[in-house]
């Protein structure tokens, strides 16, 4: 079996002036096999393409066999993340005029071991039921322009002479700090799981490194890279959306997209023949991002054994709009989410244009995906009016004069929450993008908190309150219209007391100023452990405060039983009860 001399030795051969690639070296480990060679310099308008087959690829079979790899670029061992510009931050020029780039490296293939040559190649195949049992590979260079090959397969240079035994088995990610700094991956074992999705410019944790799948990438072995760690007594996930396309996406109007070769989708997704413009027309818009991000919430919850029903998210700006379009939509997965000014639902129109946020890398919101259009893929308010499942609950800020993610689609998806009887708690000010937060009161920002929304658990019921008489009016898009700070939601909470076959009952109560009241509010049990009801079935309700009522209560079509207009009078709010009629 190969070892680790293998990346040294790739790293360390003398650069040939022909072939194209040259020391073809292959390791396999956990479902996947590396392979890296050393490349001619000075290499330009070309491309690598890599090939599998169960017999010696030579020039006579290299039509006959299976293309895994393609669009690979000159100088793919060079770990591109380590590169500030990656993440849209300019280097300034010196004095000179001149940018003084980061001196490249390459990838860290191996615990403590050696980095790879960054001038060479790399190319990372995850194996499948097709690819499996003792496999050839070769890479061949080709000339972008004319399509003419730049040599032939040789083996033993750029086609192996020996085969590589390969199976289908989970893969790992590859720790890339010092070994004794690994985390202690027991100490996850029970505790809540929190996913941190960055801002646009930001960037996740970095001492993990994955190199995907075809189902995770316009091609495989694109690398991600990550954060997981135990910290403040929680599993941390923190990853990092950048995916490298091989071409800066210089028709984005977003100048940190044109910096490097390496994009940021919103936490979404892109067009899968985003590494060149002119075949994208033809291609269709997959939500890769998306894919990584529930491969790695299940590599995570696997490997620390974290609380399942305890998953969390929370995000502000990009990482906001991927709470909204990736988490929230994941009720199965989520307890609770946390979305500090996102972009609800993508468009473009008289209230400002946040199609421009995706449009370079998809197409355009009318460019077909996986779920309708992206326009309808990222309209939270139509994914809420649809929804008939207890979505996690969101508490979410926004700014009515943020002109980096416009105002005029929150109040639709907020009256949709409302009229849906989800749980939520929404904050509008008059902050601009990077106010919002500082202006929100203590008792909002708690609640954004990932500490505060640990209360929730899948395998818990909570109380979803609507139509509050103490809600602000958010108006009807325009930011001159309704209430300039407001809430919906706010002042309320609740207690579950029992959650039994037979009966359902929680206190409802008031933490704000008690001069506010009386308010009434309508409130509907969500995640329902104990009780089970269908729809048409009329319930007994019996609220009891300073007096005690007691009213019918009709479970409506989605299933869901709502005591209306029950009233505070109080702080000490009132008990509220479901019981089985008999």
């Amino acid at each position: 079996m190969l070892t680790l001399m293998w990346l040294i030795a790739v790293g360390s051969q003398p650069v040939l002036s022909a072939p194209s690639c040259s020391g073809l070296a292959a390791q396999y480990r956990s479902g996947q096999t590396f392979l890296a060679w050393s490349e001619s310099p000075g290499l330009t308008g070309v491309c690598f393409q890599v090939r599998l087959s169960p017999e010696p690829i030579t020039a006579a079979n290299w039509a006959a066999s299976t293309v895994v790899g393609d669009q690979i670029g000159p100088a793919s061992a060079t770990d591109w993340w380590l590169n500030p510009e990656t993440y849209g931050k300019p280097i300034e020029p010196g004095p000179d005029g001149r940018k003084v780039l980061p001196e490249p490296q390459g990838w860290l293939l191996e615990e403590g071991g050696v980095r790879l040559n960054p001038g060479g190649g790399l190319f990372v195949h995850t194996v499948t039921a097709e690819t499996t049992g003792p496999r050839y590979f070769a890479v061949r260079g080709l000339n972008i322009e004319s399509g003419a090959w730049l040599d032939e397969p040789v083996l033993g240079v750029n086609s192996l002479a020996e085969p590589v035994g390969q199976s289908v088995a989970p893969v790992e990610p590859i720790w890339q700090g010092e070994p004794g700094a690994r985390p202690d991956l027991s100490a996850g074992e029970g505790l809540p799981l929190d996913l941190v999705l960055h801002a646009k410019t930001g960037r996740g944790g970095m001492e993990w490194l994955v190199f995907g799948s075809a189902d995770l990438g316009w091609r495989d072995g694109l690398p991600f890279k990550f954060g997981a760690q135990v910290r403040g007594g929680s599993v941390v996930l923190a990853p990092t959306d950048r995916t490298w396309i091989g071409r800066p996406l210089l028709e984005d109007r977003d100048e940190c997209q044109r910096l490097t070769p390496a994009i940021h989708t919103f936490w979404f997704g892109y067009n899968d023949r985003i590494f060149d413009p002119a075949q994208m027309p033809a291609g269709r818009v997959v939500n890769f991002t998306e894919r990584r991000m529930l491969w790695l919430l299940e590599w995570t919850q696997r490997t620390f054994g974290a609380d399942p029903n305890r998953v969390y998210c929370t995000g502000s700006s990009m990482g906001g709009c991927g709470t909204m379009s990736f988490a929230f939509r994941h009720p199965e997965l989520f307890a609770a989410c946390s979305a500090n000014v996102p972009i609800v639902a993508y468009d473009k129109g008289p209230g400002g244009d946040s199609e421009f946020r995706v449009a370079a890398y998809t197409g355009g919101l009318d460019a077909a995906c996986e779920d309708g259009t992206v326009r309808q893929r990222l309209d939270s308010t139509r994914f809420v009016s649809a929804a008939g499942t207890d979505l996690p609950f969101l508490v979410l800020a926004v700014g009515r004069n943020d002109t980096s993610i416009p105002w005029w689609k929150n109040p639709d998806f907020l009256r949709a929450l409302d009229a849906r009887r989800q749980g939520f708690l929404a904050a509008w000010n008059e902050g601009a993008h990077g106010e919002v937060e500082a202006q929100l009161p203590p008792d909002v920002r708690e609640r954004m908190s990932l500490a505060w929304l640990h209360r929730f658990a899948r395998n818990r019921s909570y109380l979803a309150f609507s139509s509050s008489s103490a809600d602000d009016d958010p108006g009807n898009g325009d930011k001159t219209d309704g209430d300039p700070v407001g809430f919906m939601n706010r002042g309320l909470d609740f207690e579950v007391l029992t959650d039994e076959p037979d009966r359902y009952e929680a206190r409802v109560y008031w933490y704000l100023d008690p001069a506010q009241l009386p308010v009434t509010v309508d409130v509907t049990p969500r995640r329902v452990q104990g009780m089970r009801w269908r729809p048409g079935e009329t319930l007994t309700a019996v609220i009891t405060g300073l007096e005690t009522v007691q009213r019918d209560v009709t479970v409506d079509g989605l299933g869901l039983a709502t005591i209306t207009a029950v009233e505070l009078r109080s702080s000490e709010g009132v008990r509220v009860e479901l019981r089985k009629r008999l």
